[in-house]
């Protein structure tokens, strides 16, 4: 049986993100799978990587409850975590978690469904990627890969205030409209509500614990960070502490003749920009959203296809990306028929 270590830890988001990549790199090197469970405190709002701060952060107000903003190494959309949140992470080589991006989703979602049944509550994996109860998201989850190791990530929602959450996100317009359609706050759910009382964030940090073991089918021994380990999360912390890697990363395009879209696929809602130079030809594009694609920074290979391309290549420069990428949930004809329509 494989062995995992077990570490658990609080503290602010760079922090925190800076241990994602460095334990997914140390995986990769050789060092044991690991199983993490986070607590972010101060209270920060997330955002997945493909996503503009811009688009998605009311800032003024995360600023005026003094919470802090955080760009994930992972895709998805923007997320709140704080000390009413669980957070957990598995990094290990893809082959134990099933080989794919979607199976390592599909099979970690076992730790969280089997963690509710401890407190009797029946959940369900959601593709593509949450774990719902009764038609209420209490978990999301996302990955991303280096080489053949993954690393998969998400949250058990303990408490959650769904009226702090509207607050702070800059909400699009689709999703604006699913909200008339559908109150938000009959979207999510959370531990304490589902049960009518009121557990501590430990009891289910004990339970999550022997639920992903067998889940996973692993042992756990309590571990710690590696000396190598420690280095690599102090430099990281210095990239996810920036301005430049949280709100620069993404940035929405400026100056006359920029157009703008966005539209809701199964894998995701995509924001798109294409600044044109002239009928029919594309100066520069931003493609931003809550969106999977592996490999991650392939969404700038895309933009760099359509950079200086004309509306009747399009069709072509999608194509040939489709060939070398996996993006969850995104049909390649609707994605370019969506952009040839934004073009012309």
């Amino acid at each position: 049986m494989a062995a995992f270590r077990f570490i658990i830890e609080r503290g602010p988001q760079y922090h925190l993100l800076a241990g994602e990549e460095a334990l997914l790199d140390s995986v990769a090197e050789g060092a044991d799978p690991v199983l993490r469970f986070v607590i972010f405190d101060p209270t920060a709002v997330l955002l997945g990587y493909h996503q503009s701060a811009e688009q998605e952060i009311n800032l003024e107000k995360v600023r005026e409850r003094k919470w802090d903003v955080g760009r994930r190494p992972t895709g998805g959309g923007t997320i709140i975590m704080g000390p009413g949140q669980l957070g957990w992470e598995i990094y290990a080589e893809s082959s134990m978690l099933g080989g794919s991006i979607e199976s390592a989703i599909r099979r970690s979602a076992d730790g969280v469904i089997s963690t509710l049944s401890k407190f009797g509550i029946r959940a369900n994996f959601r593709p593509k990627n949450d774990v719902e109860i009764n038609g209420r998201k209490i978990s999301g989850l996302g990955a991303f890969s280096v080489g053949k190791y993954v690393s998969v990530t998400g949250t058990i929602l303990v408490d959650f205030d769904v009226d702090s959450m509207v607050d702070t996100l800059r909400l699009s317009a689709e999703k604006m409209r699913d909200k008339v359609s559908k109150d938000f706050k009959e979207r999510i759910t959370w531990l304490n509500r589902e049960l009518g009382s009121t557990v501590s964030i430990e009891e289910v940090i004990k339970e999550a614990k022997v639920s992903f073991k067998e889940s996973l089918g692993v042992e756990l021994s309590e571990g710690r960070y590696s000396l190598r380990e420690e280095e690599s999360i102090k430099e990281l912390e210095f990239k996810y502490r920036s301005q430049e890697w949280i709100f620069g990363l993404r940035q929405t395009l400026h100056g006359d003749n920029v157009r703008r879209g966005e539209i809701k696929l199964p894998g995701g809602l995509l924001r798109v920009q294409i600044k044109m130079a002239g009928k029919g030809l594309i100066e520069s594009a931003l493609i931003t959203g809550d969106f999977f694609v592996e490999p991650r920074r392939s969404i700038y290979d895309l933009e760099a296809r359509l950079k200086w391309s004309r509306v009747e290549d399009i069709d072509k420069e999608v194509s040939e990306w489709f060939q070398g990428v996996k993006i969850l949930g995104i049909d390649k004809e609707q994605l370019t028929r969506f952009l040839e329509g934004l073009a012309k």
